[in-house]
């Protein structure tokens, strides 16, 4: 494994094949010699060697082929190798009847030769390294994926069925080897004999694998299905087990004609019928899992099968029993074979229709869908309610040939990407019966489906796009017309992209909002820069529903063409109104990060309108990327409206996470104290209001108590912040620490309930440090309102100043910016009037003669006529 992580994969397996043929002309020296220890040297290495090869040989042909040629020649590559058994058992024969048997090694040792040179020459005309796709594994990389392919196969019981089929499958096989060269040495009596009738043996062998695969395989695949085929071999196994008891029992002459039917049933029919139909098997299994899956079976499970029948047949060796009653072992495993395989088959028709509903089954396999249950279940599957499991039946039955079985009907389904998808489908089989249906979706509601539907009509009428579409520009309908807007605008006449032009022109100036939406759609799914003004223009239509269109389409050409910021300023105004926000922020995040710029200058401007720049946080957080990041970071901590802050502080953890990680831990600190200061500046207003009357602190939030009178105005509104203050806080805590436990310690903590805060503070207390710690458990820490008080003033310097000082305050800071400013100065200048606080009047008489904001002066008028009536 090392070693091929190192070197070219023809190199490697050049190498491989230069050292195993020098090794083949040692070992005919060695034979020369007497040694009983050479033979099984020789036994075990070849049954090193052989899995190498075959391993490497695979191999290098997944290195040279795509995947879609390997589809194409995989089949044609495994019947070669059934070929090449045929080859190797004659040259064996005549080798041994020419120069010996030893003189065959030399035979091998040539073969291997001439396999360096086809390698070689393979390698030198591939011309360069194959597509990454279509790389093998290297086999380090494939032994880690079968240590990782035992936990895939404990976790599903279809590969569990399938790993206990392989089991048996080679256990009873090494039963058959043993009782095939027992009865073998038994008819012979020389060395050059065993190895002419071997070479015949893998003649026959080959042979009739070869035309079995040819003649059968497909068929009882298609005819009888993956249930009968898995049983076939099992049923064949045992049949001739019971033919060798007979043959031993009744007539000893025919025991060696007995064990080459069963051994030549056995190796054709395993390297064939039932090799295929494993392969289909896996069919459910997603790509990653079953190699994983495979790659065990082929590391782990095969070797440990042939070494568990060993120990099982150690008694053979002893004389114990003689290998025909061997046979009996058989036909227990046999037993047990066919009851995996009718396991094996439910536990596949179960993921089978799993698969399809999770999209998890391959939509190119190297097998083909000849099973007939499986094509039964895939067209069952093209009537479900699940439309991902109508477009995963599509893509299998056309990845495979088998368009031809989609019904048309589908055409009138409700998703767009099923009829899309069908449309393409029906084309690339040739569905002429589908006409018809193919027309009526010129017309259909999406532009999408419309173009590929035009595209089809055309390659299933054998006609030009634009001579098919050029009559319908002047249909009725407008959304036909549409259509042939779309198809001709990129014509290659002129004389057709005027006529486009001249047809998108009378569709937008249209009384008709529908015919307009129509022209929307088409724009769509015309390509960037072309008819930029005219969709413009849609932009700016006076029914929502035509608006709304037009944003689409900005939405689908960025997608497909890349990212024009012309669009953004327009979008963005959009924001505004409510019955289009969520569609120009969707068409926003679609241009991606080439509109972060200019998103960030809109939300910086104070001019902008207010609502416009509160929408913006949440589109550049799904926008995402460094930029956005340093935008949201920066506009956070201007801090000029408060609603847009608590905007801003949801939009930063939405953010990814690698986008977070590049946001400073001292910013984020400083924006972290600054809210808890905002929390302590309300605390302490609220206490200097006569809290302890009224309510008591749980936590880090007020709990009113319910006394006649309640909370005055200004008193919930101060409560309220201190919720503000900690949701904020809490976010800001989650861009650089997992959101879930957050706010789940968040929720804790307002709960009212003293078990779950405590629980909250203690993952609080083992979660943060340093400033993070110190200025959110300045807030969150539960103890006596007076340490509280303490700890605030030492940190923020903030403190009860008395009530009149504090709603004087409150009413002299309403003159400034903010609208948060002026909602505590009038409510501060109502509670004055309803407390009676006449030592502020000067205060207020200030504020009403000042003016500049209409409300605040007509309140503190009211409230001066008031107080000064007292």
């Amino acid at each position: 494994s090392r070693l091929a992580d190192r070197t070219t994969r023809h190199g490697l397996i050049a190498a491989a094949c230069g050292t195993i043929a020098a090794t083949m002309v040692a070992f005919w020296w060695l034979y020369s010699f007497p040694w009983e220890w050479v033979r099984v040297l020789f036994y075990v290495w070849v049954s090193i060697v052989y899995v190498a090869l075959v391993s490497q040989f695979w191999s290098f042909a997944n290195h040279l082929l795509d995947p879609r040629q390997a589809k194409r020649l995989f089949g044609v590559i495994g019947a070669g190798g059934l070929l090449g058994a045929v080859a190797g058992g004659q040259v064996a024969r005549l080798a041994a009847v020419s120069v010996g048997t030893r003189g065959s090694l030399l035979a091998a040792a040539a073969i291997l030769i001439a396999a360096v040179g086809l390698v070689l020459w393979a390698a030198r005309h591939h011309g360069g390294a194959a597509p990454a796709v279509a790389a093998a594994p290297a086999p380090g990389e494939r032994l880690e994926r079968a240590r990782g392919g035992l936990a895939v196969i404990r976790g599903s019981r279809h590969l569990q069925a399938i790993t206990l089929i392989m089991v048996l499958t080679v256990m009873v096989a090494q039963v058959v080897d043993l009782q095939f060269n027992w009865a073998v040495e038994r008819a012979t009596s020389t060395l050059e004999q065993r190895t002419a009738f071997f070479g015949n043996f893998f003649t026959v062998m080959g042979v009739s694998a070869f035309l079995f695969q040819m003649l059968f395989t497909a068929r009882i695949h298609r005819a009888l299905g993956v249930g009968f085929a898995l049983r076939v071999l099992p049923t064949t196994m045992g049949v001739g087990t019971v033919a060798l008891f007979a043959a031993a029992t009744a007539s000893p002459a025919l025991l060696l004609s007995a064990a080459f039917v069963l051994k030549v049933g056995e190796n054709g029919l395993r390297h064939s019928l039932d090799q295929a139909t494993r392969e289909l098997l896996f069919l459910p299994v997603p790509g990653a899992l079953r190699m994983k899956a495979k790659a065990f079976i082929d590391v782990f499970v095969q070797r440990g099968a042939k070494g568990l029948i060993a120990l099982l047949l150690l008694p053979v060796t002893f004389g114990l029993f003689s290998p025909v009653q061997a046979g009996w072992l058989s036909v227990v495993l046999i037993v047990l074979w066919l009851a995996a395989g009718g396991w094996a088959y439910r536990e596949y028709i179960s993921s089978f229709r799993a698969g399809l509903k999770r999209r998890t089954v391959d939509t190119v396999m190297p097998v083909d869908l000849a099973d007939a249950r499986t094509l039964e279940i895939l067209v069952e599957a093209l009537g479900s309610a699940d439309a991902r499991q109508v477009l995963h039946s599509l893509d299998i039955l056309a990845a495979n040939g088998r368009g031809r079985l989609v019904p048309p009907m589908l055409l009138y389904h409700d998703l767009p990407e099923v009829r899309r998808r069908t449309l393409e489908v029906l084309a690339a089989s040739r569905r002429r019966d589908a006409v018809p249906l193919v027309e009526r979706c010129l017309g259909d509601p999406e532009p999408e489906v419309r173009a590929v539907a035009a595209r089809a009509l055309a390659q299933l009428e054998a006609r030009g796009l634009a001579e098919l579409m050029r009559p319908h520009l002047r249909d009725p309908d407008p959304r036909v017309r549409a259509a042939a807007v779309t198809c001709l605008a990129e014509a290659d006449l002129p004389a057709d992209r005027e006529a486009a032009a001249a047809a998108l022109e009378g569709l937008l100036s249209d009384a008709d909002a529908g015919a307009r939406r129509e022209a929307a759609k088409a724009l769509g799914a015309l390509p960037e820069p072309r008819f930029q003004p005219e969709l413009m223009q849609l932009l700016y239509d006076r029914d929502p529903a035509v608006v709304r269109e037009g944003v689409a389409a900005v939405q689908r050409r960025p997608r497909r063409d890349g990212s024009p910021t012309l669009y953004v300023p327009t979008l963005v105004s959009l924001l505004r109104d409510r019955r289009l926000k969520h569609d120009a922020r969707e068409a926003l995040v679609t241009l991606g990060p080439g509109a972060v710029p200019l998103l960030g200058r809109f939300l910086e401007d104070p001019r902008e309108d207010l609502w416009v720049r509160r929408a913006l946080p949440k589109t550049l957080a799904r926008i995402g990327g460094t930029d956005a990041a340093r935008v949201l970071l920066e506009a956070l901590e201007r801090r000029d409206d408060a609603f847009l802050v608590r905007k801003l502080v949801e939009a930063l953890p939405a953010l990814p996470e690698a986008d977070r990680r590049h946001l400073a831990r001292g910013r984020i600190a400083e924006q972290l104290r600054r809210e808890a200061q905002g929390w302590a500046l309300a605390f302490t207003r609220l206490v200097s209001l006569g809290l302890e009357q009224r309510g008591t602190l749980q936590g880090p939030v007020v709990q009113w108590l319910g006394t006649d009178p309640g909370p005055e105005l200004v008193e919930q509104l101060l409560a309220e912040r201190l919720e503000e203050h900690l949701g904020n806080l809490f976010g800001l805590l989650a861009v650089h620490h997992p959101a879930a436990p957050m706010r789940g310690a968040h929720r804790s903590l307002v709960s009212g309930q003293a078990r779950l805060r405590s629980h909250a503070l203690e993952y609080l207390d083992n979660t943060l440090a340093g400033e993070e710690r110190r200025w959110t458990f300045a807030v969150i820490d539960d103890c006596p309102v007076d340490e509280k008080l303490r700890r605030l003033e030492k940190l923020f310097g903030a403190r009860p100043l008395g009530r009149a000082r504090t709603l004087a305050g409150a009413i002299e800071g309403g003159s400034g910016e903010g609208v948060e400013a002026r909602d505590l100065a009038v409510l501060a200048l109502y509670a004055a009037h309803i407390w009676g606080l006449r030592e502020l009047l000067g205060a207020i008489r200030d504020l009403a003669r000042e003016g500049r904001d209409p409300m605040l002066a007509e309140t503190a008028s009211w409230v001066e006529q008031r107080l000064s009536a007292r």
